[in-house]
């Protein structure tokens, strides 16, 4: 009877092992995705911020519909009258994980960001008036990424 005992508990003690070391692994990896997401956040921020920018120094309706791939920029003025504009900025971030994994070398994580912000036609002042997060996916399958 003891030596029932003595294999049940040695059954259990290892099975605790095995899911501790299971549990383990899954948040290295939760860490590890986390990271990613947040760099991919942060490069369309930081080109969000750019694009912006650079409107800041266009003049008036010369953005209409303005397509900057260097910047990665999908810029739309939503609305237009004589003291200034509404535009809409849409900005794509990517970032490639550092460790790809076997079966998705090329994992990319994606965020794409999309702001309103009010520009005055006799100043130029760009005026941030919201922004949201779209989308955020790993190796998204949208057919429009903007």
């Amino acid at each position: 009877m003891i030596i029932a005992w003595v294999l049940c508990m040695i059954v259990m003690v290892t099975s605790l092992v095995s899911q501790l070391e299971h549990s383990a692994a899954l948040q290295i990896r939760l860490l590890a995705i986390e990271e990613e997401a947040h760099a991919a956040f942060a490069a369309a921020e930081n080109t969000l911020n750019q694009c912006e920018a650079q409107l800041s120094g266009a003049t008036p309706l010369a953005v209409l519909n303005a397509d900057d791939t260097s910047a990665r920029c999908d810029v739309t003025v939503v609305d237009a009258n004589t003291r200034g504009e509404l535009i809409r900025i849409r900005v794509l971030g990517r970032t490639m994980p550092k460790q790809p994994t076997p079966f998705k070398p090329n994992h990319t994580k994606e965020t794409l960001l999309e702001s309103m912000v009010y520009r005055n036609k006799q100043d130029h002042v760009i005026e941030r008036l919201s922004w949201r997060v779209r989308w955020s996916a790993a190796q998204s399958t949208r057919s429009d990424p903007l």
